[in-house]
């Protein structure tokens, strides 16, 4: 009760070619996609004029529980801008650094919030 054993037919130089063809396809779609993945949204930009600077003080401490253990760090608070886009004003959280380089009056680039 031997059994034969298997015989694989050979492939053919045109299988071969497809193949090959199919690869270098998938890679190129691959590839175009990892490139194209850092380009941002156009237009997900607002731009306006800054008409109110606020600061609202936070004496609280923040406790982050991570893979280092427990970290507690004091947050001095909320920097808010107040820009106008058109008629329409926004509130935009900013850091610090940023809250003091600008002035009220400035334009001011943000992100387009959700709606």
């Amino acid at each position: 009760m031997n059994k034969a054993p298997l015989v694989v037919p050979t492939m053919t130089t045109r299988e071969v070619v497809i193949g090959v063809c199919v690869g270098v396809a998938v890679f190129a779609v691959i590839l175009f996609a990892v490139m194209n993945m850092g380009t941002g949204v156009t237009g997900n930009t607002l731009s306006g004029i800054i008409t109110a600077k606020r600061f609202t003080p936070q004496p609280e401490e923040q406790v982050t529980i991570g893979k280092g253990g427990v970290h507690a760090s004091h947050v001095e608070g909320e920097y808010v801008f107040e820009v106008r886009v058109d008629t329409r004003p926004y509130e935009v959280w900013v850091d610090k650094k940023t809250y003091e380089a600008k002035k009220v009056g400035e334009s001011y680039v943000f992100p387009r919030p959700r709606q």
